[in-house]
Formats: C-alpha cells, sequence, structure tokens
C-alpha cells in the first residue's frame, strides 16, 4: 500500500513476535500490525515516531503497558490488550487465593494463632 508522500505502508496481520526488539523511535515507519501478538518483546518508541498503528494486538510481558495514540504524529492505538509479565500474574493469583481462602475460614468460625 502506498501512503500520500509515497512511501510504502505494511501491514502486518495475525503474526506473532517472540523476544524480538521492535524499534520505531525517531523516524516515520508506515507500518501497520493488525490482530498481532508481542510476547517478552522490547517496543521502543518516542516523539519522533510516526505512522504506524496497533490494532486489535495482544502484548504479553512486553516493556510496555500501553500505546498513546497521537493523531498528529499518525500514530494509531486501538483496542490492544496488554498482560502483565506472568510473574505478576502469578503473584497476584496467590495473593488472592490467600485472601479468599482466608476470608472463607473466617465466616466458617476457624481462627488460628
Amino acid at each position: 500500500m502506498n501512503t500520500d508522500n509515497g512511501a510504502d505502508e505494511h501491514v502486518i496481520y495475525q503474526t506473532r513476535f517472540q523476544g524480538r526488539v521492535l524499534d520505531f523511535r525517531g523516524r516515520p515507519v508506515f507500518l501497520r500490525y493488525d490482530c498481532c501478538e508481542f510476547v517478552k518483546c522490547q517496543i521502543l518508541l518516542d516523539e519522533g515516531t510516526t505512522s504506524v498503528a496497533f490494532t486489535y494486538c495482544t502484548f504479553e510481558d512486553c516493556n510496555i503497558d500501553a500505546i498513546q495514540a497521537d493523531e498528529h504524529r499518525g500514530v494509531v492505538a486501538r483496542d490492544n490488550i496488554f498482560k502483565p509479565p506472568i510473574e505478576n500474574r502469578r503473584l497476584n493469583l496467590e495473593r488472592r487465593l490467600a485472601l479468599a481462602l482466608a476470608a472463607r475460614d473466617v465466616s466458617r468460625g476457624r481462627r488460628f494463632p
């Protein structure tokens, strides 16, 4: 696909990226990622990044927890999912399980020293 200024725009669809470094800093990239999955990736964006879109993508255990859309720079971010690192999710599950078990024991009248 060609853009108005003659540069090629590439659409990447349903691709999985794992352990990659994607450096979009300081330049126009003319890339669009649709329904892609990024696992343990380094996504590098800065104020100079232009013409990149992420739609319906999943970011799991990456260095970012959000992408800020900026219409002026042509940065599009829509309907993406950001999952925290698996270790954080495991610790959160263990914490919630301990709280639920403690609440259950209290409601049953059990007391522990």
